[in-house]
């Protein structure tokens, strides 16, 4: 526990120098876009003037690469969506192919993939369509690779893991 203390400690002391070089270089990395787009929403307790707005003026998502969505941006979406109901005309569409996830070194996870998946975006409830169809490569290299994955990937999802089931592509 002392080092988990002092590794604290140190990470909060780290953190406010990253922030005083980004102000003095006038930049920001992505995770901190992330949070100061979620905090400027405000609170679901105390949406903020931006999230009224918002909440009136945006009627269509679309988040493409949804499998590399981060825990931080997932929570972003969920604020964006928040208040949908699924019959007020409003309509989140995500797409992404849980295989090729491969932003984990910027905290990607493609558990939340399989959890939108399964269980919708907050309040939203998404629809399912998977998609066989391969215009890209011919029938004797799907055939390789999918006789490779399905040997390397597990028979279902594992969302405690964040492994995602192989799903056989067809050469149309």
């Amino acid at each position: 526990w002392q080092q988990i203390e002092a590794l604290e400690e140190v990470l909060i002391r780290a953190a406010a120098e990253l922030q005083q070089v980004f102000a003095a270089q006038g930049r920001i990395d992505h995770a901190a876009v992330a949070a100061a787009a979620r905090d400027a929403l405000g609170t679901e307790d105390e949406p903020a003037e931006l999230m009224l707005m918002l909440d009136y003026r945006v009627h269509h998502l679309l988040v493409d690469e949804f499998q590399d969505t981060s825990a931080a941006q997932s929570a972003l979406l969920r604020r964006l969506v928040g208040e949908w109901s699924g019959r007020d005309g409003r309509s989140l569409f995500c797409v992404g192919d849980p295989m090729q996830s491969i932003y984990g070194f910027r905290e990607a996870e493609v558990g939340l993939f399989l959890e939108a998946r399964r269980h919708g975006v907050g309040s939203v409830r998404l629809e399912n369509v998977t998609l066989a169809a391969n215009f890209r490569s011919s029938p004797s290299v799907l055939e390789w690779i999918n006789a490779g994955f399905s040997r390397l990937l597990p028979p279902r999802d594992d969302f405690a893991r964040g492994a995602v089931a192989h799903a056989p592509c067809v050469a149309t």
